[in-house]
């Protein structure tokens, strides 16, 4: 009778703790999963964080986090309680008492320029008979951008020097145009050319920022976020350097660009006779070639760059060491 009792009362006890926890368990239950800076360089080091805080009597015996990475965040370690997939889907692993506070530390590397989002978590929490997993899915919209990998300024051509000198003894109420053609003059190793470009772009933006001119930014290449083309108004503050070079970080090179003469276009309605347009283009073919002559010669000031590798001549172009800059690619 005794042994029925004491079934009887473990029978009601394990339901009584399952109903507790199916209504109560998420309750106190705050959730963050965040990266340290939400603004860093291509190569640069950040932390994942995770904070859990559990505001109530009720502990949480298993308590699953999971979400999904981008393949380009390389993590320093796997901890016991990680697990990062193919998939890029990483599991985290906390026992929480009451009214505890957890804060993990996860150290990666950001190996790829971009904007990347971490949109849901997914949270599953065990009961205390660790007999059934509850789910819920928490909307986390936060966004980290990588910006290009910084250009040493071993790597930065002579002539470049000239470039800016030429845009500064111009007069001090110059403006600075930086137009980044996408479109390559062939598919070898599109890639490095392409990346090396958007570098170009945003080793320019930060060249003016310093020389106190002010710069705006156009490209045919397609914002990754909005899907439009990538494009920012002039410079003014750090802020405005921020978002302009938060614009570059997004610019997505899979995807096919418009056509640049509509790019010169857009362009030309810019210039006030006080602006200097830099070109940024490996594309130096016929159709290129006719549309920026035809910029030219309408009266327009233009620096024109050309992202190449050393083995690779530049014709129909040739390096005139201030308006005409071949901008020597390394080999990865």
């Amino acid at each position: 009778m005794k042994l029925l009792i004491v079934l009887l009362v473990g029978i009601i006890l394990y339901f009584l703790v399952s109903l507790i926890y199916k209504r109560f368990w998420h309750k106190g239950l705050n959730i963050s999963v965040e990266f340290e800076n939400d603004m860093v360089r291509e190569g640069d080091d950040n932390n994942l964080i995770e904070k859990i805080s559990n505001d109530k009597v009720l502990p949480i015996s298993i308590l699953q986090i999971r979400f999904a990475l981008p393949k380009v965040f390389k993590f320093a370690e796997v901890k016991k309680s990680s697990a990062v997939t193919d998939q890029i889907y990483r599991s985290d692993y906390f026992s929480v008492l009451p009214y505890q506070k957890v804060t993990r530390y996860y150290p990666f590397k950001c190996t790829k320029r971009g904007c990347y989002q971490l949109a849901s978590i997914d949270v599953f929490g065990m009961d205390f008979f660790i007999s059934k997993a509850r789910r819920m899915t928490l909307k986390t919209p936060r966004l980290m951008y990588v910006l290009p990998k910084p250009i040493h300024d071993m790597s930065v051509p002579e002539n470049i020097d000239n470039v800016m000198s030429s845009i500064k003894e111009e007069g001090e109420d110059r403006k600075c145009v930086v137009l980044l053609n996408t479109e390559l003059n062939s598919m070898s190793r599109a890639d490095e050319l392409v990346e090396d470009g958007v570098r170009i772009a945003d080793y320019f933006v930060e060249r003016c920022y310093k020389d106190n001119i002010p710069v705006k930014f156009f490209t045919n290449g397609i914002d990754m976020i909005t899907g439009e083309e990538c494009k920012l108004d002039a410079v003014s503050d750090v802020d405005d350097k921020n978002s302009l070079q938060k614009t570059i970080a997004r610019i997505d090179v899979t995807k096919s660009p418009r056509a640049f003469k509509h790019i010169l276009g857009d362009a030309e309605r810019l210039d006030d006779g006080s602006t200097d347009f830099v070109v940024i283009s490996n594309n130096r073919k016929s159709d290129f070639v006719k549309q920026l002559d035809e910029f030219i010669a309408k009266g327009h000031s233009v620096k024109l760059i050309i992202p190449e590798f050393k083995e690779v001549d530049i014709t129909p172009y040739e390096d005139d060491k201030e308006k005409i800059v071949k901008w020597v690619v390394e080999n990865d």
